[in-house]
């Protein structure tokens, strides 16, 4: 004989898997361009229509080093994350882990699914 499944069952057992809210990743990106064009030496009137997932966080940045990590640390604070995070970028080498805002985004989304 065959099996009976309950398929309300299986959907919530799939609804649980979901853990994230969708609007999560649109708070991680909102967040990632606040941080960034408050710490960045470029200024724009509206920065959610000119920083795009695909800009360059060097040239945001004007390869300063110090102010990408002010926003990072920023980003870490404003996520609760572990305050060891920043020690998992590579010395002098953030900019080139971190080549686009949407590289951080996905960073620090990765981050808050670990929480």
């Amino acid at each position: 004989m065959g099996e009976i499944y309950s398929f309300k069952a299986f959907q919530s057992k799939k609804e649980k898997k979901k853990v994230q809210d969708p609007r999560t990743t649109v708070a991680i990106y909102r967040s990632v361009v606040y941080y960034v064009h408050l710490y960045s030496e470029e200024t724009y009137e509206h920065p959610l229509e000119h920083l795009t997932t695909n800009i360059q966080l060097a040239v945001i940045f004007n390869n300063d080093r110090a102010a990408f990590l002010d926003a990072f640390a920023a980003l870490i604070q404003h996520w609760d994350l572990p305050l060891n995070t920043h020690q998992e970028l590579p010395p002098y080498e953030e900019l080139a882990q971190f080549t686009t805002l949407g590289d951080l985004c996905l960073y620090i989304e990765k981050k808050v699914k670990d929480l």
